[in-house]
């Protein structure tokens, strides 16, 4: 058995492992950040907290408020910018996020949180790697007081 929430989380992830160009295989699921010294980018998904509100009618759906953290990791080039890697990542994970409120188990909407939307994170090595962290919120319904679609 699954929560609801792990599942969108999985589902999230199984869209960007459709879309290639993003990271290719490399999208994985509540790790810390993994990015191999002969890959260019990667990108984690993992749920951070979750909020909820009951209905107001005895038996009603559960309203949650889902916060996803997606890490766009990417490595640079010598010449290039550092950052520009993970910049091209997070651009393609904001493109397949918009309008993805198709994916099904309740989700009403994916929207990028207020206020703490990016966070950027770099490291010098021999060579740069940069982090962009996007936090998403999931608006979803589960049935009654259950964590279940």
């Amino acid at each position: 058995m699954t929560t609801q929430h792990l599942a969108i989380v999985q589902a999230i992830a199984e869209r960007f492992k459709a879309a290639p160009d993003i990271a290719g295989d490399r999208i994985y699921l509540n790790r810390s950040r993994v990015l191999s010294s002969e890959k260019t980018s990667a990108v984690v998904v993992r749920v951070a907290r979750s909020a909820s509100k009951e209905s107001s009618q005895v038996g009603g759906r559960t309203s949650w408020s889902t916060l996803i953290e997606i890490e766009c990791l990417g490595r640079d080039g010598a010449d290039d910018v550092p950052g520009t890697r993970a910049d091209q990542v997070l651009e393609l994970v904001f493109d397949n996020l918009d309008g993805a409120a198709d994916l099904g188990y309740g989700v009403m909407s994916i929207e990028p949180l207020d206020g703490s939307t990016l966070d950027w994170d770099f490291d010098q090595l021999d060579s740069s790697i940069a982090c962009v962290t996007a936090r998403f919120v999931v608006k979803h319904q589960t049935n009654g007081r259950t964590l279940k679609l």
